[in-house]
């Protein structure tokens, strides 16, 4: 499923409305007017872009980008329908893999460094240029809670001295709640996190995508 397709609806779900109104307004960054490279509109034609949203994803041309990936048990979930008996159901952890392939093909056209992937409950993968350098650990079946709030504060904390130097857009794709240590419900600490942590706020927009089987896209 091709996540830049999907409309943005009027207000997201209710466990991160408070914390999708506080990021709205930090991605209004001007930047001048560049020229679009040839790789770029060939990316955006492929994935059938509204120029609108086209002009959007060319600003983030210059930024850090660091996706935060749900690798929960409920990951593993099938979305849809299976009409065909002889193939496997796609489940959300396909359709994020999907997600992040389109992100790091974006990334390595605007930004050589490529992307950073975190996971919840498994190592990161530094520097990623090529979507086929995720298909080891995505061929891994998803499980674990959904502690989004320490990876989150070790993204920031990895981030920090680069965050003087250029703007970090941080993604966090997943399709529950924040839990703690314990797996309880911890929706507070998160909101902390992002309005108390998360500085410059300005310089750190984030932006939440969430996977319940029709990918929408919330800032």
């Amino acid at each position: 499923m091709n996540p830049y397709n999907q409309s943005q609806p009027s207000a997201p779900p209710p466990p991160y409305q408070s914390v999708v109104n506080d990021n709205r307004s930090d991605q209004n960054n001007p930047r001048s007017n560049e020229q679009r490279s040839p790789n770029f509109d060939q990316f955006v034609n492929r994935y059938e872009i509204s120029p609108s949203f086209a002009e959007r994803l060319h600003k983030l041309k210059g930024y850090e980008i660091v996706f935060i990936c749900d690798d929960s048990g409920s990951m593993s979930a099938p979305i849809g329908e299976n009409t065909n008996p002889l193939q496997n159901q796609r489940t959300r952890w396909d359709e994020l893999e999907q997600t992040v392939s389109i992100v790091v093909e974006l990334a390595s056209i605007l930004d050589t460094d490529g992307v950073d992937v975190y996971f919840l409950n498994r190592e990161p993968m530094l520097n990623v240029r090529n979507s086929s350098d995720l298909e080891i650990v995505f061929a891994m079946d998803p499980e674990g809670a959904t502690p989004i709030v320490p990876v989150l504060r070790q993204v920031l904390k990895d981030k920090r001295n680069q965050i003087y130097e250029r703007n970090l857009l941080v993604l966090i794709a997943t399709d529950g709640v924040p839990t703690d240590e314990r797996e309880r419900t911890d929706i507070h600490t998160l909101e902390h996190v992002l309005k108390n942590e998360r500085k410059p706020t300005n310089q750190i927009p984030v932006t939440f995508i969430v996977c319940t089987g029709k990918m929408k896209i919330f800032e």
